[in-house]
């Protein structure tokens, strides 16, 4: 096992940079998530690690070893990618030993490694079949074996659920999660699927264009966004966000209609804001609150023991979701918001404007 350290690294495409200036400490044994949309460099940053990317400024040390000149056989890194890579005329027992056959490890080392890292994977019965003969999640597992069995002082893992349907992702998050509590292996993650870092994560890294937003454990990256970004990336349904502006006397919106914030924003006048409400936290119905406002329903959408409810709210388009109710398209219902589940950003810069 080892820690990561990643000081102020850069990466440039020609004059095109890309990473700018990323710093992140990752401890020993810890499980650390890169998450982001799509080409905010976070795929970029790990191949850095693993040596497959040069490193156009910065830092990266494994262990207190700096390795930016080092080539990734000599990192002692295992990664594995979002396609298999599996070779197809190996059975799976030939593809998990491969690399510590390239090393010249003796036959009965690299059998014991093989399955030692089998039945952690639960892989003992497929030994020796063809990868052609394998289900995806099982595939997956395997090109987890061949990483395993190379005692690598860190795991990479590169969205490789991505190619996964939605219930054998959920099943190959919990096998990840229970390999790194059996291992206690450094692993860094990258996922653009905000579920899987809140589920897999001892802290996330939240990236937005090559920059770091904000990094914490996965609850208070949730309760306490650092920007308006990190507060509509984190969660599902993502935050609603109503723009306003704040007073002297609370949040002015829509038509002149004051929303308390428990003093949050209160003592700027006339600053453009956002107001920003999770989904789960506007509540409706007829005793919602002690100050109710109109929500127009546009789109009901039925999810089993609650219903998620699309409509307008300050003559703004929002989302509520709330426990199973007889509400129809086209109706109106009353909403409260609890001045304690409200969060406000300022709507130029986009960062959150803190309690007072």
């Amino acid at each position: 096992m080892a820690s990561v350290e990643i000081g102020s690294v850069k990466k440039y495409y020609g004059d095109i940079e890309v990473l700018h200036g990323v710093s992140i400490d990752i401890a020993d044994g810890e499980f650390v998530v890169l998450v982001g949309p799509s080409g905010c460099g976070k795929s970029t940053l790990l191949r850095m690690i693993a040596g497959l990317e040069e490193i156009s400024e910065g830092d990266i040390l494994i262990n207190g070893l700096l390795v930016n000149d080092l080539p990734p056989k000599k990192r002692n890194l295992a990664m594995v990618f979002q396609s298999y890579a599996l070779y197809p005329h190996m059975t799976v027992a030939e593809n998990m030993g491969f690399s510590l056959r390239l090393a010249k490890q003796p036959k009965k080392l690299i059998d014991q490694e093989v399955r030692r890292a089998a039945e952690i994977l639960d892989l003992q019965a497929y030994l020796d079949r063809y990868p052609r003969h394998l289900s995806g999640g099982q595939r997956q597992r395997v090109a987890m074996g061949r990483a395993i069995v190379r005692n690598p002082k860190v795991f990479l893992f590169d969205e490789p659920l991505s190619n996964l349907d939605a219930k054998l992702r959920g099943q190959m998050r919990a096998e990840l999660k229970s390999l790194h509590q059996r291992l206690g292996t450094t692993t860094i993650y990258v996922t653009h699927d905000q579920t899987e870092a809140m589920t897999l994560a001892d802290r996330m890294v939240v990236m937005k264009d090559g920059n770091v937003e904000q990094i914490g454990s996965p609850m208070d990256v949730f309760r306490n966004p650092a920007n308006q970004f990190v507060a509509g990336f984190i969660g599902s349904p993502p935050m609603n966000f109503i723009a306003g502006k704040a007073t002297e006397e609370g949040i002015s919106v829509g038509d002149g209609e004051m929303i308390a914030t428990d003093g949050v924003g209160r003592t700027t006048s006339d600053r453009p804001v956002y107001l920003g409400v999770r989904p789960k936290h506007l509540l409706v119905g007829s005793s919602a609150g002690p100050v109710n406002f109109p929500f127009h329903v546009e789109l009901v959408e039925p999810t089993g023991d609650e219903v998620e409810l699309t409509g307008r709210l300050f003559g703004q388009r929002v989302t509520a979701i709330t426990p199973a109710m007889y509400v129809r398209s086209g109706e109106t219902v009353p909403v409260a918001l609890p001045p304690q589940s409200l969060f406000l950003f300022d709507r130029v810069s986009g960062e959150r404007i803190a309690p007072l």
